[in-house]
Protein backbone atom coordinates (compact mmCIF):
# COMPACT_ATOMS: atom_id res chain seq x y z
CA UNK A 1 0.00 0.00 0.00
CA UNK A 2 1.18 3.58 -0.49
CA UNK A 3 2.06 5.52 2.68
CA UNK A 4 0.66 8.34 3.48
CA UNK A 5 3.48 10.79 2.67
CA UNK A 6 3.80 9.32 -1.18
CA UNK A 7 -0.09 9.97 -1.20
CA UNK A 8 0.20 13.30 -0.50
CA UNK A 9 3.09 13.85 -2.83
CA UNK A 10 1.29 12.18 -5.54
CA UNK A 11 -1.52 14.65 -4.81
CA UNK A 12 0.75 17.34 -5.18
CA UNK A 13 2.22 16.50 -8.38
CA UNK A 14 -1.28 16.15 -9.87
CA UNK A 15 -2.26 19.46 -8.48
CA UNK A 16 0.85 21.18 -9.61
CA UNK A 17 0.50 19.65 -13.91
CA UNK A 18 -2.84 20.83 -13.81
CA UNK A 19 -6.12 19.28 -15.30
CA UNK A 20 -6.21 15.83 -13.40
CA UNK A 21 -9.24 17.06 -11.03
CA UNK A 22 -7.86 16.73 -8.15
CA UNK A 23 -9.31 19.13 -5.04
CA UNK A 24 -7.13 18.89 -2.11
CA UNK A 25 -7.36 20.58 0.98
CA UNK A 26 -4.17 21.05 2.12
CA UNK A 27 -2.10 22.51 5.16
CA UNK A 28 1.44 23.57 4.95
CA UNK A 29 3.31 26.38 7.03
CA UNK A 30 4.67 27.83 3.99
CA UNK A 31 5.84 27.00 0.53
CA UNK A 32 9.54 26.71 1.24
CA UNK A 33 8.48 23.95 3.66
CA UNK A 34 6.23 22.41 1.45
CA UNK A 35 9.19 21.24 -0.89
CA UNK A 36 10.75 19.29 1.92
CA UNK A 37 7.68 17.97 4.34
CA UNK A 38 4.49 16.49 2.44
CA UNK A 39 1.60 18.41 3.94
CA UNK A 40 -1.59 16.75 5.26
CA UNK A 41 -3.82 16.65 2.37
CA UNK A 42 -7.67 15.28 1.68
CA UNK A 43 -8.19 14.76 -1.84
CA UNK A 44 -11.29 13.82 -3.97
CA UNK A 45 -12.15 13.20 -7.64
CA UNK A 46 -9.57 11.85 -8.94
CA UNK A 47 -10.02 11.23 -12.89
CA UNK A 48 -10.95 7.31 -12.86
CA UNK A 49 -8.51 7.14 -15.68
CA UNK A 50 -5.64 7.75 -13.43
CA UNK A 51 -4.79 3.83 -12.69
CA UNK A 52 -2.43 3.25 -9.63
CA UNK A 53 0.49 2.18 -11.96
CA UNK A 54 0.11 5.08 -13.81
CA UNK A 55 0.55 7.57 -10.65
CA UNK A 56 3.06 5.76 -9.21
CA UNK A 57 4.88 5.70 -12.24
CA UNK A 58 3.91 9.79 -12.10
CA UNK A 59 5.77 9.75 -8.73
CA UNK A 60 9.28 8.57 -10.08
CA UNK A 61 8.93 10.82 -12.68
CA UNK A 62 8.37 13.77 -10.04
CA UNK A 63 12.39 13.23 -9.55
CA UNK A 64 12.96 15.10 -13.05
CA UNK A 65 11.04 18.26 -11.48
CA UNK A 66 12.05 18.43 -7.80
CA UNK A 67 16.23 19.18 -8.69
CA UNK A 68 16.94 15.49 -7.14
CA UNK A 69 19.63 14.99 -9.07
CA UNK A 70 21.74 18.05 -11.46
CA UNK A 71 20.74 18.52 -14.81
CA UNK A 72 24.13 17.61 -15.90
CA UNK A 73 22.89 14.41 -15.01
CA UNK A 74 20.88 14.07 -18.00
CA UNK A 75 24.16 13.42 -20.82
CA UNK A 76 25.57 10.18 -18.69
CA UNK A 77 23.40 7.62 -20.35
CA UNK A 78 25.76 4.32 -19.41
CA UNK A 79 24.02 4.30 -15.60
CA UNK A 80 24.09 0.13 -16.10
CA UNK A 81 20.40 0.66 -16.25
CA UNK A 82 18.75 -1.77 -18.74
CA UNK A 83 17.21 0.03 -21.77
CA UNK A 84 13.61 -0.43 -22.44
CA UNK A 85 13.08 -0.26 -26.07
CA UNK A 86 10.20 1.46 -27.67
CA UNK A 87 8.32 -1.15 -28.75
CA UNK A 88 8.52 -2.88 -25.59
CA UNK A 89 7.51 -0.07 -23.22
CA UNK A 90 4.14 -0.87 -20.93
CA UNK A 91 1.93 2.28 -20.88
CA UNK A 92 -1.37 2.94 -19.65
CA UNK A 93 -3.52 3.52 -22.73
CA UNK A 94 -6.26 4.80 -20.11
CA UNK A 95 -4.37 7.58 -19.06
CA UNK A 96 -2.20 8.10 -22.47
CA UNK A 97 -5.71 9.53 -23.51
CA UNK A 98 -6.02 12.14 -21.27
CA UNK A 99 -5.90 15.52 -21.80
CA UNK A 100 -3.13 16.51 -20.04
CA UNK A 101 -0.65 13.92 -21.59
CA UNK A 102 -2.02 14.72 -25.27
CA UNK A 103 -1.25 18.38 -24.75
CA UNK A 104 2.09 17.50 -23.14
CA UNK A 105 2.87 15.45 -26.73
CA UNK A 106 1.97 18.01 -28.74
CA UNK A 107 3.95 20.07 -26.70
CA UNK A 108 6.71 17.82 -27.04
CA UNK A 109 6.20 17.92 -30.82
CA UNK A 110 5.90 21.55 -31.08
CA UNK A 111 9.18 21.70 -29.43
CA UNK A 112 11.10 19.38 -31.66
CA UNK A 113 9.40 21.50 -34.79
CA UNK A 114 10.93 24.63 -33.10
CA UNK A 115 14.42 23.22 -32.81
CA UNK A 116 14.43 22.28 -36.76
CA UNK A 117 13.22 25.23 -38.17
CA UNK A 118 15.58 27.62 -35.50
CA UNK A 119 18.75 25.00 -36.92
CA UNK A 120 17.39 26.16 -40.54
CA UNK A 121 17.76 29.85 -39.61
CA UNK A 122 21.24 29.44 -38.02
CA UNK A 123 22.73 27.26 -41.19
CA UNK A 124 21.47 30.84 -42.72
CA UNK A 125 23.11 33.12 -41.06
CA UNK A 126 25.60 31.36 -38.25
CA UNK A 127 26.25 34.50 -36.18
CA UNK A 128 22.77 35.01 -35.63
CA UNK A 129 21.87 35.98 -32.04
CA UNK A 130 20.25 32.45 -30.72
CA UNK A 131 19.44 32.95 -27.34
CA UNK A 132 16.58 35.30 -27.40
CA UNK A 133 15.06 32.60 -30.08
CA UNK A 134 16.08 29.90 -27.62
CA UNK A 135 14.67 31.32 -24.56
CA UNK A 136 11.06 32.54 -26.56
CA UNK A 137 10.52 29.10 -28.25
CA UNK A 138 11.67 26.69 -25.16
CA UNK A 139 10.19 27.41 -21.78
CA UNK A 140 12.40 25.59 -19.47
CA UNK A 141 10.00 25.21 -16.83
CA UNK A 142 7.49 24.08 -19.44
CA UNK A 143 9.57 21.54 -20.91
CA UNK A 144 10.18 20.22 -17.88
CA UNK A 145 6.62 19.43 -17.04
CA UNK A 146 5.17 18.32 -20.30
CA UNK A 147 8.42 15.77 -20.23
CA UNK A 148 6.91 14.47 -16.55
CA UNK A 149 3.61 14.55 -17.28
CA UNK A 150 3.74 12.49 -20.32
CA UNK A 151 6.10 10.06 -18.58
CA UNK A 152 3.42 9.56 -15.74
CA UNK A 153 1.73 6.81 -18.54
CA UNK A 154 4.72 4.34 -18.40
CA UNK A 155 5.16 1.45 -16.10
CA UNK A 156 8.25 1.66 -13.36
CA UNK A 157 10.80 -0.12 -15.20
CA UNK A 158 10.35 1.97 -18.60
CA UNK A 159 10.61 5.26 -16.46
CA UNK A 160 14.37 4.38 -15.86
CA UNK A 161 14.66 4.86 -19.23
CA UNK A 162 12.25 7.81 -19.61
CA UNK A 163 13.52 9.58 -16.73
CA UNK A 164 17.31 9.15 -18.25
CA UNK A 165 15.90 10.75 -21.59
CA UNK A 166 14.52 13.34 -20.33
CA UNK A 167 17.27 14.61 -18.03
CA UNK A 168 19.47 14.44 -21.44
CA UNK A 169 16.70 16.75 -23.19
CA UNK A 170 16.90 19.31 -20.40
CA UNK A 171 21.15 19.16 -20.06
CA UNK A 172 20.69 18.98 -24.45
CA UNK A 173 18.66 22.80 -24.21
CA UNK A 174 20.94 23.93 -21.58
CA UNK A 175 24.28 23.53 -22.88
CA UNK A 176 22.45 24.96 -26.44
CA UNK A 177 22.07 27.78 -24.86
CA UNK A 178 25.56 27.59 -23.56
CA UNK A 179 27.14 27.15 -27.00
CA UNK A 180 25.13 30.05 -28.96
CA UNK A 181 25.85 32.85 -26.12
CA UNK A 182 28.48 35.32 -27.02
CA UNK A 183 30.79 36.57 -24.24
CA UNK A 184 30.29 40.38 -23.05
CA UNK A 185 32.76 42.37 -25.36
CA UNK A 186 33.39 39.43 -27.82
CA UNK A 187 33.12 40.09 -31.83
CA UNK A 188 29.46 39.03 -32.62
CA UNK A 189 30.68 36.23 -35.31
CA UNK A 190 31.47 33.00 -34.82
CA UNK A 191 34.33 30.56 -35.87
CA UNK A 192 34.32 27.36 -36.92
CA UNK A 193 34.77 25.78 -34.19
CA UNK A 194 32.27 27.40 -31.92
CA UNK A 195 29.72 26.56 -35.20
CA UNK A 196 30.57 23.27 -34.78
CA UNK A 197 29.38 23.23 -31.41
CA UNK A 198 26.02 24.90 -31.58
CA UNK A 199 25.71 22.43 -34.72
CA UNK A 200 26.49 19.62 -32.02
CA UNK A 201 23.97 20.62 -29.40
CA UNK A 202 21.03 20.74 -31.80
CA UNK A 203 21.83 17.84 -33.48
CA UNK A 204 21.99 15.91 -30.11
CA UNK A 205 18.52 17.89 -29.06
CA UNK A 206 16.64 16.89 -31.72
CA UNK A 207 17.97 13.27 -31.55
CA UNK A 208 16.65 12.95 -27.93
CA UNK A 209 12.96 14.96 -28.48
CA UNK A 210 12.56 12.22 -31.61
CA UNK A 211 13.81 9.24 -28.99
CA UNK A 212 11.73 10.63 -26.41
CA UNK A 213 8.59 10.49 -28.52
CA UNK A 214 8.80 6.73 -30.02
CA UNK A 215 7.79 6.10 -26.79
CA UNK A 216 4.23 7.58 -27.82
CA UNK A 217 3.93 5.95 -31.48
Amino acid sequence: MLSTARVASLFALLALVGGFSVKPTCRAAQQSAARHAAPACSGKGIDPAVSRRATLAGLLGLGIGSGALPVTAGYVTSLGIETTKPEDADRDDDLLKTKEVQASITNLNNYKSSASSLKSQFEANTDMSLIPAIRKDFDFSQLRTDLNVASTVFDDQTQLTIDRLSRSILYDLTELENAARFKKGEDLTRTAKKVANVRKWFVKLDTDLSGFLKYFV
